[in-house]
């Protein structure tokens, strides 16, 4: 197909109803004559028409065997125990509606498929929003990808994540059999910028591949899936943007507009550049138009309005941070080969403490910062509560160890482990420090343990395990089930997940034949599991229930 984006505003008016879950009388005619849901139907399939005007996506739909459509359910915020009811976080199941209506015209063997951020269970994300009713009024298949068979590949071209899992079923579009439609949500993300459509795929591969360097390899990461997962159509939903600190809650924009496109990265570029972010600013799309994803003769129909959204920020020793939360101390110290190198404890300045700060953007700090904006959404909370961050395993000179803090003044080993002020160490590389740290978060990167450490440093019952979430008590039945299928699947000997080992490295794989160097992938059978494999898998899963 021609390389083409779409961008279509919808009529002016008030979009925030149902933004985030459907109301009761979904699929009723008094649903269908609602102003706001006939102007969202109206713009979806005008969108629609002209991308298939200009590339005739409509016919590679109709000749395929099925159609594989995955919209952006990591964390469905409605009604659960925050300041607010709804928070644009996930795909509008209004506009999900309205695109599955428009693409049956071409396909009828239609399967939504999704799988949200651990250890949320999809079935909840499902519930809450809406999303099992949409497949029932559609006739669509839906599924959970979390508890489904996953098959292997091999990525030759791939810099970090040359092994692949990825569900059963989206072997189909690997091996053309299906088309592959990625919906995400209109938003900025604290781990890569922007999360848009071809990050949308971080979905589509189980939970111990999507933890495995979660660090600063991810943009790397996300760039080789492109090797073996590329959307046929990318249609991004932005009736209501999200601007702020997702993967916690985001604030709503209201941009209504619909943005579509057949080639990912620049259907994810225009998007940026709406959201008043420059693209060659996010490293995420500046890694994937690297390495040739991009269409440099890419025609776009239709008004780019630009927007000006807040950037996603993961630093605890910004202004910003450091005037909500006064007497929370960040502490940095990274030794990573890429972060700056310190010869002189007592010349570090501000700006380069920051910069080891965020030496590891895209994992642990991330994930921690973004605890403590569930802190900031909660319905009650206390900022003045004391605690010391440790970041990084701290910088070495002649033998001694030393963080920084935001003014960079240095702090060694002995004189941290004398505060009386409580300590929460952020990853494995702050191990050194962890019997003298009352909050834990290991791993590399395990982002539902920062994100619970920093609101139990903060004393605030994390919102989505309190009574005030009003689908608490699914989310637990889900989230027991969901576990006990997975581990099923593993003691039966089938792979659903690869093992969970937390380390900062690129994960060994097999010597590439020279003829198979330049494939995009090469499948790459799992092998029999034998007994101690099923039981570390299983240990796994039941990590899950504890987080």
């Amino acid at each position: 197909m021609e390389p083409h984006v779409v961008v279509t505003c919808a009529p002016a008016m008030d979009y925030r109803s149902d933004y985030v879950a459907l109301p009761r009388n979904y699929g009723t005619k008094e649903y269908y004559q609602r102003a706001d849901i006939k102007a969202i139907y109206h713009t979806v399939y005008k969108n629609l028409d002209l991308l298939d005007q200009k590339t005739g996506f409509s016919q590679k739909l109709k000749s395929s065997e099925k159609l594989i459509v995955k919209p952006n359910l990591v964390s469905v915020y409605h009604k659960s125990g925050m300041k607010d009811a709804d928070y644009p976080e996930s795909t509008d199941p209004r506009v999900f509606d309205a695109i599955i209506s428009y693409l049956k015209q071409f396909q009828t063997n239609i399967i939504i498929t999704e799988s949200s951020g651990k250890p949320m269970p999809t079935r909840t994300s499902f519930k809450t929003a809406g999303y099992d009713r949409i497949a029932k009024h559609h006739k669509t298949g839906l599924i959970a990808l979390e508890t489904s068979p996953v098959v292997r590949y091999l990525l030759p071209k791939a810099e970090v994540m040359k092994e692949v899992l990825i569900p059963e079923i989206y072997k189909d579009i690997v091996e053309g059999r299906a088309c592959y439609i990625s919906v995400p949500k209109l938003k900025t993300n604290l781990y890569t910028g922007v999360t848009l459509g071809f990050k949308n795929a971080m979905g589509t591969i189980p939970y111990a591949l999507r933890e495995r360097n979660h660090n600063y390899y991810i943009n790397k990461k996300l760039a080789d899936l492109l090797y073996l997962l590329q959307p046929d159509i990318t249609i991004i939903d932005g009736i209501i943007g999200g601007e702020g600190n997702t993967p916690a809650p985001v604030d709503p924009v209201d941009t209504h507009i619909i943005i579509s496109g057949t080639n990912a990265l620049e259907t994810d570029t225009v998007a940026t550049r709406i959201m008043g972010i420059d693209p060659d600013t996010i490293p995420l799309l500046t890694e994937a138009q690297k390495r040739g994803f991009g269409a440099p003769d890419v025609q776009i129909t239709g008004t780019c309005p630009v927007f000006s959204f807040r950037r996603a920020n993961a630093s605890l020793m910004d202004d910003e941070f450091h005037k909500i939360f006064p007497n929370v101390l960040a502490l940095a110290g990274h030794c990573l080969p890429h972060a700056p190198k310190i010869t002189n404890p007592d010349e570090v300045t501000p700006e380069l403490a920051r910069k080891l700060e965020m030496a590891c953007d895209g994992g642990c700090l991330n994930a921690l910062r973004s605890g403590f904006d569930y802190v900031v959404y909660a319905p009650k909370q206390d900022f003045t509560i004391a605690l010391v961050v440790i970041i990084g395993g701290g910088v070495l000179i002649n033998g001694k160890r030393y963080w920084f803090d935001r003014d960079g003044k240095p702090y060694t080993e002995e004189a941290i482990c004398a505060m009386e002020t409580p300590l929460l160490t952020v990853g494995n590389c702050a191990s050194v420090l962890e019997n003298a740290a009352r909050y834990k978060t290991p791993g590399c990167c395990s982002p539902s343990t920062c994100m619970l450490a920093a609101t139990a440093a903060m004393k605030v019952s994390f919102p989505l395990l309190s009574l005030k979430n009003e689908q608490f008590f699914h989310f637990g039945l889900s989230a027991v089930s969901m576990v006990f299928s997975r581990s099923l699947s593993c003691l039966r000997g089938k792979w659903i997940d690869c093992p969970s080992i937390h380390k900062d490295e690129i994960y060994p794989v097999p010597e590439i034949p020279e003829e198979s160097k330049n494939k995009n992938y090469i499948p790459w059978p799992l092998p029999r599991m034998d007994l101690k494999t099923r039981l570390k898998l299983i240990k796994d899963q039941i990590r899950i229930l504890k987080l």
